[in-house]
């Protein structure tokens, strides 16, 4: 992505979290980018363009950020993959107010979110067995297998919905992030040994704003 494309996508993305997607005039975009209107055009046929290549940017943005961090490598902490995800969603916070009128409008968008989804969870359910090899998690329980299946879902849904639910309900609060971690957190308490309670609560601790 050449710089003035980049520079028009970094603009459409802070006035779309200001204002939300269908709020936002292709000329307010090309001002905020400090180009013409015509150059915008040049770069943007349509706004479906640029909304895949917004697409295109955030699954590249949170590749990398993945891949930088050591989550996978190191003592496991799930909640160290939720803290990328909330402060990923943070950034972007217009596409996950608006994700099912963002994917119904743009169905280009859905295969990719599906397949991004399936691999977050699949890695939430890899941190929480290794949680269990740390001795941070109890083992599953024999007769609810599958359990922590289940779990991995419920802390994906936790971080994709925490910016709308607090949208929902009218929060608005300076420590949004610091907040979507705790409540992950204790979405996991009822499953963590007494080990895992004191290194998940010291690291919740560690994210206080």
């Amino acid at each position: 992505m050449n710089k003035a494309k980049k520079n028009i996508v970094l603009a459409a993305i802070k006035l779309f979290n200001e204002n939300g997607l269908n709020n936002v005039l292709n000329h307010e975009i090309a001002s905020a980018a400090d180009i013409s209107l015509s150059n915008y055009n040049y770069h943007f046929k349509g706004r479906e363009s640029l909304i895949y290549t917004i697409g295109a940017h955030m699954r590249d943005e949170l590749e990398q950020r993945i891949s930088e961090s050591s989550i996978l490598t190191d003592e496991g902490l799930v909640l160290k993959i939720a803290k990328i995800f909330i402060e990923f969603e943070a950034e972007f916070r217009f596409f996950y107010l608006e994700t099912h009128n963002i994917l119904q409008s743009y169905p280009a968008l859905r295969k990719g979110m599906i397949e991004e989804t399936q691999k977050v969870i699949q890695m939430i359910t890899n941190l929480n067995y290794m949680a269990i090899g740390m001795g941070y998690l109890n083992p599953e329980p024999i007769e609810t297998p599958g359990l922590y299946d289940h779990l991995a879902v419920q802390m994906w849904i936790n971080n994709h919905y925490w910016f709308a639910q607090e949208n929902i309900r009218g929060l608005k609060d300076a420590q949004s992030v610091y907040k979507g971690l705790e409540a992950s957190y204790y979405i996991m308490y009822p499953y963590l040994t007494s080990k895992g309670k004191e290194v998940y609560k010291s690291y919740i601790d560690s994210n206080v704003q």
